[in-house]
C-alpha cells in the first residue's frame, strides 16, 4: 500500500475546486500541481477508449513540446508503458515507471530514444477515469537527477490528494459540456472558432488536430502535402498567438465556453 503524506496546505485544491465548471480549471489543476512540486515537469494527457492520446495542459518548454510531445501524439505513444498500461488494466491509481514497465525496459532502444537521450530519467504517472474507457492522465517526468521533490515524496503527497483531484476531475468532466471532438462529429461548431483572423483551410487544419490526427493523416484528408500542412499549422498557431496542441485545446475550450453561455 503506498504511503500518503499530507501537503503544507490544501489551498491549492481549493481554488481548484472554485474552477471546476470553468475552462480554467485544466490550466488550474497544472497551476496547482507546480505549487506543490515546483520543480516538476509535467504533461497532462487525455486517453480516449481507442486512438490517440491528446495533450491538454503542459508545463513543457517549447523545445521539449518539440522534441517530447509532438513525436509522442504522432506515433511512440504506442510503445509508452504508462499508455499500454492503462489500455490493459484501465483504474484509477497511481504507478511509477519501474512499477509498470516490462523487464529490461531500461536497456530498451525506446528509453535509450526517448528516455536518455531527452534527460528524462524517470517518469511517474497518475490515472484518472473519465468512463466509457476514458483517461484523463498526469505525467510527471523527472529531466533533472537532483529534483527538489524526490519521486518517493511526489507519489506520498498524490496518494493523499488522489480521492480529492479525483472528485474534481470528474466533476469537471461530466459537469461541462466541455470535450474533444469526437471522430464523427461536424465541425459545425468551428465554423466560426477563430472566424475572425484564421482561413477556412487554417479551421479545417485546427479541427483536425483536435480530433487527434498526426501530419500525414491531415495532409492525406486534405488532399496537400506534409510541407503544405506544416506551413497551415504554423500560420494557425502564429494567429493564434500559440504553440501547442494543449493551447489550441484551451482556446477552443474558452471559446465553447463563450458558445454554450451566449
Amino acid at each position: 500500500m503506498r504511503g500518503t503524506r499530507p501537503p503544507a496546505s490544501l489551498a491549492p485544491v481549493a481554488r481548484l475546486a472554485g474552477q471546476v465548471r470553468s475552462p480554467e480549471f485544466l490550466e488550474g489543476l497544472g497551476k496547482g500541481l507546480e505549487d506543490y512540486f515546483p520543480d516538476i515537469s509535467h504533461v497532462v494527457f487525455h486517453f480516449p477508449s481507442g486512438g490517440r492520446p491528446t495533450v491538454l495542459a503542459s508545463n513543457l518548454s517549447a523545445e521539449l513540446d518539440r522534441r517530447v510531445l509532438m513525436p509522442y501524439v504522432e506515433r511512440m505513444y504506442l510503445l509508452d508503458p504508462f499508455y499500454r498500461h492503462w489500455q490493459i488494466v484501465p483504474r484509477a491509481g497511481l504507478w511509477t515507471l519501474d512499477e509498470i514497465a516490462p523487464a529490461g525496459f531500461r536497456d530498451s532502444d525506446y528509453f535509450a530514444t526517448y528516455y536518455r537521450d531527452l534527460g528524462l530519467y524517470d517518469e511517474a504517472a497518475a490515472f484518472f477515469p473519465l468512463g466509457q474507457g476514458e483517461c484523463l492522465s498526469l505525467s510527471f517526468g523527472f529531466y533533472r537527477r537532483h529534483h527538489a521533490t524526490g519521486q518517493a515524496e511526489l507519489m506520498d503527497t498524490l496518494a493523499y490528494l488522489f480521492p480529492l483531484l479525483e472528485a474534481l476531475i470528474r466533476q469537471f468532466w461530466l459537469a461541462s459540456s466541455l470535450h474533444l471532438p469526437a471522430p464523427h462529429e461536424s465541425p459545425t461548431l468551428l465554423e466560426s472558432f477563430g472566424q475572425e483572423c484564421l482561413s477556412e483551410r487554417e479551421r479545417q487544419v485546427a479541427w483536425l488536430i483536435l480530433r487527434g490526427h498526426t501530419g500525414p493523416e491531415m495532409a492525406k484528408e486534405l488532399g496537400i502535402t506534409l510541407g503544405t500542412l506544416k506551413n497551415h499549422r504554423k500560420r494557425l498557431y502564429a494567429k493564434l498567438n500559440i504553440g501547442s496542441q494543449a493551447e489550441l485545446f484551451r482556446q477552443f475550450m474558452l471559446f465553447q465556453h463563450r458558445e454554450t453561455r451566449a
